[in-house]
């Protein structure tokens, strides 16, 4: 799903990522962890093209990270952002936004697919009438990861998935996304639930990858 050879990404005079190689199978559920400014944000930008590397090798679903393959690297990924800074009115327009773009209108969600990934996630479905405002944090989180995982893109990047979660919400989403065998998930993390839970751990800090034991 990705392969990453001797990747080197830096700013000016200060490198940030450093000599990093990593393979990423199907089904994989990544943790990239590491102190504040290792890279963690650079790397998943860079995965998506949004910051070119100085040298190495990315390949993402085997296409080569260039910009004659950007478009269809993008549309074969699902991102959630740890913030969500959206204009929208309630969490309907938030679980939908997606699906409001011409590529992804046909996988737009009946109810039945909505309520079945609410009830994975521990959410009612009243809440979809509700505003934004009147919503929790965590409560926001879990419906843009629903929308994310309804769009059924090949890969999953995500942004400390859990860190507006309380300990039930977080257990259920750790139980669906890592009991789940067709979603590849890349993700920044410093939950160590989350962390332990998952099968390839990337620690920027000691440019360290260990594969975690089932």
């Amino acid at each position: 799903m990705i392969q990453v050879k001797n990747l080197v990404v830096g700013f000016e005079k200060d490198i940030v990522l450093n000599n990093l190689s990593f393979e990423v199978e199907k089904g994989a559920k990544v943790a990239i962890k590491g102190l504040s400014g290792s890279g963690k944000s650079t790397l998943l930008k860079t995965l998506m093209g949004f910051i070119i590397p100085q040298s190495g090798e990315i390949k993402i679903l085997g296409k080569p990270l260039h910009k004659n393959h950007i478009l269809y690297i993008r549309s074969n990924i699902a991102w959630l952002p740890q913030e969500l800074n959206l204009s929208l009115n309630n969490a309907r327009d938030l679980l939908i936004m997606p699906f409001s773009f011409a590529r992804n209108k046909a996988l737009t969600p009946d109810e039945k697919d909505i309520e079945s990934i609410f009830f994975d996630l521990g959410l009612e479905c009243n809440l979809l009438n509700k505003s934004l405002h009147e919503i929790s944090g965590g409560q926001k989180q879990r419906i843009a990861l629903a929308s994310c995982v309804l769009l059924k893109r090949p890969l999953l990047f995500l942004d400390e998935p859990t860190s507006a979660l309380d300990a039930i919400s977080k257990h259920k989403v750790i139980s669906y996304l890592f009991g789940n065998p067709e979603l590849t998930i890349l993700s920044l993390s410093h939950d160590e639930d989350w962390i332990r839970h998952s099968s390839l751990v990337i620690d920027l800090s000691s440019s360290e990858t260990r594969v975690n034991q089932p």
